[in-house]
């Protein structure tokens, strides 16, 4: 959904990947993935490669259970759907080869503590999870989403004042703007 609005020229998306979760797998999966997710965007000019590799790797399909139950995923799995996804094969063999540690262990020390980026409800009240939405800088409360039994995305086009019929569709843009806060749930 996202890709079709960010093609239909309803939102501009910006993504930070981050790596926290790196330390309960055994494989570097976190480094791997969010370092693949930079690499790709600086190496690879069409985003929509980038996008839908993004949404392979969140899939259900795809996505490695965390916890106990995190069996290790080889780079010969990303490197396939990098490539699935339209991505070159040269970029996509390059992108899981933990180029950008330093650059990510900043990021997980130092994006948490952006407090605008805190919940402001629910029991991680004045802490950050993911995901995490803001709307030109403002956060988007996905737990009160959840407390009105909204999923992200319902919460998201609704704070963007956009119908899910609309989605997508060039000339039907949201009632936000570049310069509004997300409307209320």
């Amino acid at each position: 959904t996202l890709i079709k609005m960010v093609e239909a020229g309803q939102i501009n998306l910006e993504l930070h990947p981050m790596s926290f979760l790196n330390r309960f797998s055994s494989d570097q999966y976190s480094y791997r993935v969010s370092g693949g997710i930079a690499y790709i965007a600086s190496h690879d000019n069409d985003p929509k490669h980038l996008l839908k590799f993004i949404n392979s790797i969140f899939s259900e399909r795809f996505q490695p259970e965390e916890g106990d139950g995190y069996q290790a995923t080889p780079n010969k799995a990303l490197i396939d759907l990098a490539e699935d996804a339209g991505v070159a094969d040269k970029i996509a063999n390059e992108a899981f080869n933990l180029h950008y540690v330093k650059w990510q262990e900043v990021i997980n020390e130092n994006t948490p503590e952006e407090k605008a980026l805190w919940n402001v409800s629910g029991s991680n009240k004045g802490a950050m999870t993911t995901p995490t939405v803001t709307i030109n800088g403002k956060l988007v409360d996905l737990n009160a989403a959840s407390e009105k039994q909204m999923d992200p995305l319902e919460a998201i086009l609704k704070s963007l004042g956009i119908d899910k019929k609309y989605v997508g569709k060039s000339g039907h843009m949201p009632k936000v703007t570049y310069k509004s806060k997300p409307l209320e749930l």
